[in-house]
């Protein structure tokens, strides 16, 4: 079946980074009418099917402001937050101003946009509203304590607000991406030996595609997923769903 998001109007915060411009384009191109959210749009030079607009997602004001026009006076059917930020920062050398800008980026934001569109999305009579974990939310990493907290806060808050708006007919999930080949990732992939090693911890044997994320963040925005609520889907090749002590030696390749 193919998605067809004609007729609706959708918001991607996060979306000049490359997992958001991928849910973007993957968004306009189901037919929806998108307006990306971030301080950097140097992805959407060249092209005008998605709107940029510049908006600090650590602001509510910004937020709520940018939200209103957006929504204007026939309302928002797709919110997606994309946004996140991912230091590496050991526990000696973490202040209290790396800790916040982490938390308000990764997870603050998710709260005050979803709280913004909320009133947009009864206008339509419902909405969607993905969120963007992280495979981190489950799984540690040394210098990412603050990311991890971040994203396990994000999966909490998907089942709360998919409880509260409910009532709404407003559908709140989330999707874990894994290891996912970006710009951000670029010194795992360009690595022939660390990419042969990580890639043997994933059960399907590679990393994942920008639109790997997309596509379902696409099926969570239609009505293909229109009973799904408070759920968190794992686009991690089966990363997290593997037990670790059985990726030895041989299974990595190195014996």
């Amino acid at each position: 079946m193919e998605i067809n998001l004609s007729g609706k109007k959708a918001i991607v915060a996060g979306g000049g980074g490359a997992i958001g411009f991928a849910i973007a384009q993957g968004l306009s191109e189901a037919g929806a009418a998108v307006t990306v959210f971030d301080l950097t749009l140097e992805r959407l030079e060249g092209q005008s099917q998605v709107v940029g607009r510049l908006v600090d997602l650590t602001s509510v004001e910004s937020i709520r402001e940018a939200v209103d026009d957006v929504g204007g006076s026939d309302g928002i059917d797709v919110m997606v937050n994309s946004a996140g930020i991912n230091p590496v920062i050991s526990v000696a050398d973490m202040t209290e101003t790396d800790w916040d800008r982490v938390l308000s980026v990764n997870l603050k934001s998710c709260f005050f946009l979803t709280q913004a569109v909320q009133p947009h999305m009864r206008l339509r009579g419902g909405g969607s509203i993905v969120l963007v974990s992280s495979c981190s939310a489950a799984l540690g990493f040394p210098g990412l304590s603050a990311y991890g907290a971040s994203k396990a806060g994000v999966e909490g808050l998907v089942r709360g607000l998919a409880c509260d708006l409910a009532p709404d007919s407003i559908r709140v999930n989330a999707i874990a991406p894994g290891t996912t080949k970006t710009p951000m990732t670029r010194g795992l992939w360009e690595d022939a030996a660390k990419r042969a090693a990580h890639e043997a911890t994933i059960p399907l044997k590679r990393l994942g595609a920008v639109n790997d994320n997309a596509m379902t963040v696409l099926f969570l925005a239609c009505d293909l997923s229109s009973y799904i609520t408070g759920a968190v889907i794992p686009v991690d090749g089966g990363l997290t769903a593997m037990q670790q002590d059985f990726i030895d030696l041989t299974m990595r390749g190195w014996t």
